[in-house]
């Protein structure tokens, strides 16, 4: 049975873990914070705590190097805590080689690591199928899930009160709808509004907007007005906008590929001789007649030829975005420039 984060905490402020541990989740602020406090529990005294904390990275460093690390006694204190990052971004047979070195320092007289040490293998940003679980047996790791659906409203309002905040739920929501279900956004927002509200620390649906503002969901909004309108130089020009705020490549092309669904519903719809009230029931979001007409009309033009041919384009988008293939830049330029084409 995998270990529970609470225990855990538990064990180390009473001086009882000795074992490695794996800490892995696909949502890192979740890792990142968890880890925090296990360094915090671990070392304890914060003067020894610089000297007893050391970081090595599972891409730069061999299986005998580590076992080494994790034999160094603590200096000017009880505790120290080896922490190995970047375990996510190794392949499966690095992940192999880790674990067979571990299995051997632990079947020798003594043990691994050594007395006093804790040894924290860190794997943020990796999901259940990852090679790295195999590393430790199960009731040495702790995995951390997502929030989602509902639970993200909670995960969130739980987060405000931390910080002293009444995030009412209906403001939660907007949030959620504004920004999205990526907990590192979220968390950035509650901090913005720990900075930005009254003595009365309560956090409106007004509040909300006026910090996490509606420019973010309305370039999205104007990116697919142009796409849909055939405007080469407006999708562009908010394509630009994004990526200077740093909006997620991968997120970007999510839209895109959305507006391109669309654009296939209706034309199923059309083909179907449905008429604007009826295609409006076809998409995942009601939608204007007139907005139904503009985007039947762009379906027209394109075809479902021409619709194909852009998912084809996206999904190629998509492979090189995950693997470096290609600044995300250049690619997404090029896709809505082709896309957004008269």
């Amino acid at each position: 049975m995998i270990l529970e984060a609470s225990a855990l905490l538990r064990e180390l402020a009473a001086g009882r873990i000795r074992h490695p541990l794996l800490l892995h989740g696909p949502e890192p602020l979740l890792v990142e914070e968890l880890l925090d406090q296990i360094v915090d529990a671990a070392l304890g005294d914060p003067a020894s705590a610089p000297w007893n904390r050391e970081v090595c990275y599972a891409d730069g460093i061999s299986p005998e190097a580590l076992v080494a690390a994790g034999m160094a006694l603590p200096l000017f204190g009880a505790r120290r805590i080896l922490l190995v990052r970047g375990l996510g971004a190794i392949p499966a047979k690095s992940v192999e080689r880790l674990r067979l070195g571990v299995v051997e320092a632990r079947a020798r007289p003594g043990g691994w690591p050594a007395e006093g040490t804790t040894v924290v293998f860190v794997a943020a940003g990796v999901d259940r199928r990852s090679p790295i679980r195999r590393l430790l047996p199960d009731p040495e790791q702790i995995e951390l899930r997502s929030p989602t659906g509902r639970a993200v409203v909670g995960w969130l309002r739980s987060r405000a009160r931390q910080h002293g905040l009444d995030l009412a739920a209906g403001a939660a929501e907007t949030l959620v709808t504004l920004v999205g279900e990526e907990l590192g956004r979220l968390a950035t927002e509650i901090d913005k509004a720990a900075l930005f509200v009254g003595e009365d620390r309560r956090v409106t649906e007004s509040v909300v907007r006026a910090l996490a503002g509606e420019s973010r969901v309305r370039q999205y909004w104007e990116l697919t007005q142009a796409l849909e309108s055939g405007d080469r130089g407006a999708a562009l020009r908010v394509l630009e906008q994004l990526l200077a705020a740093r909006e997620e490549p991968l997120g970007i092309l999510a839209v895109i590929v959305g507006y391109l669904r669309d654009l296939w519903r209706i034309c199923a719809g059309l083909a179907e001789g449905k008429d604007a009230r009826a295609l409006t029931g076809l998409l995942p979001r009601r939608r204007p007649e007139f907005a139904v007409e503009r985007l039947a009309g762009r379906a027209t033009t394109l075809g479902l030829g021409g619709i194909a041919e852009g998912a084809r384009r996206c999904f190629e988008v998509e492979r090189r975005l995950k693997s470096a293939g290609g600044s995300p830049r250049t690619l997404l330029t090029a896709l809505v420039a082709d896309l957004a084409r008269g």
